[in-house]
């Protein structure tokens, strides 16, 4: 599968908020950091980053300044809503092993992450404690540090064999 179908799948689950779809996420085939584009001020005083793929609390990815667009607050309280949503397992960043594809994570199901999302959260000074719930390719993972929400990832569709 190529990587603009799997860029292309990650960002449709973002259609639903349309202001984050027209960003644009990080590619795992250029090893960097993301080009933050959104700032999401969240119900608790929070303040999250995103480049449309990878929605993360400012307090983790320690960006050098913040975005000037501004997301609506009601897409921050969806968001601030997920660390509810069900899901299957709860991974820690340990878990992860190598991905199938350059610079990626799989979890142990097999769900690909993307690598530069995932040196972000490595590099938390309380990276052990960190832990991403999933469910499966089509559904947000959504990543928690002692049961409260910092982040929302897309896992990237699976590559075909």
């Amino acid at each position: 599968m190529k990587l603009t179908t799997i860029l292309v799948t990650a960002l449709a689950m973002l259609a639903s908020i349309p202001v984050l779809a027209r960003a644009q996420a990080s590619s795992p085939t250029v090893v960097a950091p993301p080009t933050w584009t959104r700032v999401m001020h969240m119900p608790d005083g929070r303040t999250f980053i995103t480049d449309g793929g990878f929605t993360v609390d400012a307090a983790i990815a320690k960006p050098a300044t913040l975005p000037t667009i501004v997301v609506p607050d009601e897409t921050s309280k969806r968001y601030a809503d997920m660390v509810s949503a069900k899901f299957d397992r709860e991974v820690s960043l340990g878990e992860l092993g190598p991905g199938s594809m350059q610079n990626t994570f799989a979890t142990p199901t097999g769900l690909l992450l993307n690598g530069n999302y995932i040196t972000i959260l490595r590099r938390a000074s309380n990276a052990s404690r960190i832990r991403l719930r999933v469910k499966d390719d089509v559904d947000p993972i959504v990543i928690v540090m002692d049961g409260k929400l910092i982040g929302v990832v897309m896992p990237m569709a699976r590559a075909k064999p």
